[in-house]
């Protein structure tokens, strides 16, 4: 191994995998070539979660079991809290983190490795930034407009005091933000690549978390959102046995157009401002971006 490279551990979280239709196996596969060890928060379910993670069989994985309480209860921790706890477990200073529907591409390794050993070199160095494609409706199809962050770190530096902030997107040190380099990699989102009925059970939690009425919700449809294009890339390897049981049909052709709203007329104009002049105005950032 490169001795330019520090140790690296991993961490996750995870819980209800099946019911909500999370590529696990994958994303833990896709990190393991990065770490020494990878940290499992599996959360009780009501599937079989623990089981699909013990199927990773890698003795590099350590896995926690642990209740995540009762959404409608007082004492219920949140997802920060979730990865916050499994993050300690880490070893290591510089640690990765993955979610359960996000996945490392095996041409990016190289690019992480020479960020890591950049970023070791380098005391103001927080964290790693890593850019995003989010796909929706299925890998044929990614969204590229503003509806869509474009980048978050996910490789970060626990010495610096970093916790999980906004529902475990992403981190902040004492309320500021993570000074962090590019790590020219991309994180494979495959968060709306699911069934009609696992994004409606995405949905009714969602709205249980928030303290809301999931029956109120309604079930899932997919609309066709401003900025979506056809993805001509490749996927990551480990991801393909996964991605070729997607087979139900989404043509957006044929999907309703995203109503229009303050919102999305906003999205939009920012949308032509940035294919024309490559600058997406107004830009909220999570992290710190440093030169190098």
């Amino acid at each position: 191994m490169n001795s330019d490279l520090p140790p690296v551990s991993g961490f996750s979280i995870v819980r209800n995998a099946s019911i909500y239709d999370y590529p696990v196996e994958v994303a833990l596969q896709s990190v393991l070539p990065l770490v020494d060890e990878l940290h499992v928060n599996v959360g009780k379910s009501d599937d079989d979660t623990l089981e699909r993670v013990r199927s990773v069989a890698d003795s590099r994985i350590h896995i926690h079991e642990t209740d995540w309480g009762d959404p409608t209860g007082r004492d219920t921790r949140d997802l920060g809290d979730e990865t916050n706890r499994v993050m300690a477990e880490c070893s290591h200073d510089w640690s990765v983190y993955i979610q359960a529907d996000e996945v490392l591409h095996e041409d990016d390794l190289p690019s992480i490795r020479e960020a890591l050993a950049r970023a070791r070199r380098n005391d103001d160095v927080e964290g790693l930034a890593f850019d995003y494609l989010h796909f929706y409706g299925s890998p044929e199809w990614h969204l590229t407009g503003r509806a869509a962050f474009r980048a978050e770190v996910r490789i970060i530096r626990r010495s610096c005091g970093a916790q999980a902030f906004g529902g475990a997107q992403g981190f902040r040190i004492n309320g500021r933000l993570p000074r962090v380099l590019d790590s020219n990699a991309r994180i494979f989102h495959y968060g709306y690549v699911k069934s009609q009925e696992a994004l409606t059970a995405k949905l009714e939690m969602g709205a249980i978390w928030k303290g809301d009425d999931p029956g109120a919700v309604g079930d899932w449809e997919f609309s066709r959102p401003a900025g979506l294009a056809r993805f001509t890339g490749t996927h990551p390897a480990v991801a393909l046995p996964w991605i070729s049981g997607r087979t139900w049909p989404f043509d957006p052709r044929k999907a309703t157009p995203e109503p229009l709203s303050i919102q999305s007329i906003r999205y939009r104009t920012s949308d032509f401002i940035e294919k024309a002049t490559g600058w997406r105005p107004f830009e909220y950032r999570t992290f710190d971006l440093l030169d190098g």
